[in-house]
């Protein structure tokens, strides 16, 4: 007998919506599989990335590659400083994992920007490109006549995305304009680690504690990539190109603005809160019988499906609303905390899953919407992340030959897209392994 789709909606039952959902997993099989011949939405976009040791940059061009833009990494003759930064001292071919993973997609070639023939080389580069990324430092590329006043003039149509720690305008840019860009500093600008950590141990151990990822690093690449899409759209409207200046130390304060808001308001700064959210509870971390969970259940609907869960309906009558779960009085919520802890510790990371799923699916078809959907999942260890079967489906892990090396795993691009998907088609890592075809192709002169 055939197994009917479960759905988590009222809305959502009888013969029709089931034909329905069968047609729409077969498109979602059809994303998930072989995407073919299929080309990515920037096919023919041709990118130049210009950059040192400047990683928003080398992502910020990864990311474009992967959506189907041609792109040229254009490094000195030594090779892009990049190449040095790895985790735990692991090379692969004397280069580090970062520029392994982000020169997916990229023809590698080399330049000498302090020889007249390799400006030149650039200028006819840059004359026949889409994008450019600036990942110098600010103004470097303007003092060899090939920043963005200077080209924007020959080819109006450049998209120029410049990436640094403060931006290429203010005085602040100006007066570092010579500091390196790195996501460590980059997270201290935004104000981000002093949000994080235990707010139970005494100073100086809770303060601060960094992401454990480069989170600033990303996503400041991520806005870039959304600034030049949209330069994009407006040149195909306009014939236009722009400037597209991204300060990597703003991206993490700019997603952080309930903190900002919060603070400009009260006139104080947001405190850390650890494990508790300032506007929703249950919200965070908790350990079970064999791990560790996390927990959503903010909503008044969703706290009391919780407890309904655990079995703990005596813990509804002292807080039963919101406004009795927030973090403006952290010791109160302790105890409340307290005994979600005990309950939580008593199953296992599935059970606990299984029963909430259950739970929501029951609740998804209530008239009143007043059953809540608490939600409970595994807080899964990287180990266990690459052996997930749903990531697998997804592609978000894939498999790629490194020259003389072998197999390396690496993460794709998260989007998938029926029509025009990314993917990764290569990864290559010599310095200058592409130089003979692009100087051909573009009839690029090589000095001797």
């Amino acid at each position: 007998m055939k197994k009917k789709e479960q759905v988590f909606s009222k809305h959502m039952t009888g013969k029709k919506t089931q034909e329905q959902l069968e047609q729409f997993n077969k498109l979602l099989g059809e994303m998930m599989g072989s995407i073919g011949g299929k080309k990515g939405a920037l096919e023919q976009i041709r990118v130049l990335e210009i950059g040192h040791a400047n990683f928003p940059g080398l992502v910020c061009g990864a990311m474009l590659g992967e959506m189907g833009a041609d792109v040229i990494k254009i490094e000195p003759p030594q090779g892009d400083a990049a190449r040095e930064a790895t985790h735990h001292g692991h090379y692969i071919q004397g280069v580090g994992i970062p520029f392994v993973m982000e020169s997916r997609n990229k023809l590698l070639i080399t330049i000498d920007f302090d020889d007249e023939q390799g400006i030149e080389n650039i200028k006819k580069l840059v004359r026949k490109a889409d994008i450019l990324i600036d990942a110098m430092k600010p103004g470097y590329l303007d003092e060899l006549g090939i920043g963005y006043r200077q080209i924007s003039a020959v080819n109006p149509g450049l998209i120029y995305a410049a990436v640094s720690p403060y931006g290429h305008y203010t005085q602040k840019g100006r007066d570092f304009q010579n500091i390196p860009d790195t996501d460590l500093t980059a997270q201290s600008e935004s104000g981000y680690p002093a949000l994080t950590g235990d707010p139970g141990l005494p100073e100086p151990d809770n303060y601060p504690v960094r992401a454990g990822i480069w989170a600033a690093t990303y996503m400041s690449a991520a806005v870039c990539v959304a600034g030049i899409m949209t330069a994009l759209l407006h040149r195909d409207r306009t014939g236009e190109g722009q400037m597209v200046d991204m300060a990597t130390y703003d991206a993490l304060s700019a997603w952080m603005g309930f903190s900002h808001v919060w603070g400009f308001t009260n006139e104080k700064p947001r405190i850390r809160v650890g494990n508790y959210d300032w506007c929703l509870f249950p919200y965070g971390y908790y350990q079970a019988k064999d791990g560790y969970v996390t927990v959503a259940a903010g909503s008044d609907a969703d706290f009391r499906g919780l407890i309904k869960i655990l079995g703990r309906w005596d813990l509804e009558d002292d807080w039963r609303f919101v406004f009795d779960r927030i973090a403006d009085d952290p010791v109160k919520l302790d105890e409340l905390e307290k005994e979600m802890k005990k309950e939580f510790v008593k199953h296992t990371r599935k059970v606990l899953s299984e029963k909430t799923l259950a739970y929501g699916a029951k609740a998804a078809r209530d008239k009143l919407r007043s059953k809540g959907f608490p939600i409970v999942v595994s807080t899964l260890k990287p180990s266990e992340v690459v052996e997930e079967k749903h990531w697998k489906i997804r592609r978000s892990f894939e498999e790629f030959d490194i020259k003389d090396h072998g197999r390396i795993t690496v993460p794709s691009l998260p989007p998938r897209m029926s029509e025009s998907p990314s993917k990764i088609e290569w990864i290559k890592t010599g310095i200058g392994e592409d130089n003979e075809e692009v100087y051909k192709k573009y009839k690029l002169i090589m000095k001797d």
